[in-house]
């Protein structure tokens, strides 16, 4: 199979194109370029992007997957364009599958433990924020460093 990475926050960037090899220099330019550094992240914007990228290739016959790794916060009213999109995406084969990455927060600053609130026939209900969590595959990790060893298991 073929393999291409991007990274994501504002807009989307392909660090690594499909069609070309991956070998240890394009794999140490490709890590070079993530910054980590952007003010907002567009989840749904790189979904959107992703289906493109795949499109580009050509499409495939045979189950595609894309691997997101996030720290898993998305904008509230983008909730439901992310399940039309992931519903779509299925729809051409395309698994989607999130992996949250946590690191050293704190236990409290767990995605698992965010609250928010909405509001339903004008009262307010508070609820925790992955009951409604649009992606249906998704893993939480603590270490990055586990992070190959998740990709090899999956």
């Amino acid at each position: 199979g073929e393999l291409g990475v991007a990274s994501f926050g504002e807009d989307m960037k392909l660090l690594h194109p499909f069609h070309l090899p991956f070998s240890s220099d394009s794999g140490t330019d490709m890590v070079m370029n993530f910054k980590f550094d952007q003010k907002r992240t567009r989840t749904s914007l790189c979904v959107e992007s992703a289906i493109a990228a795949l499109e580009e290739t050509g499409g495939s016959s045979s189950m595609q997957l894309v691997f997101l790794v996030s720290d898993g916060r998305i904008e509230r009213d983008s909730r439901d364009k992310l399940k039309r999109l992931i519903r779509e995406m299925m729809e051409r084969n395309i698994l989607l599958a999130m992996i949250i990455v946590e690191g050293e927060q704190k236990q409290k600053d767990s995605i698992v433990n965010m609250k928010e609130v909405t509001f339903e026939k004008g009262k307010p209900v508070v609820k925790r924020f992955i009951e409604d969590y649009p992606f249906p595959y998704y893993i939480i990790l603590d270490d990055m460093a586990a992070l190959p060893e998740v990709l090899g298991d999956a």
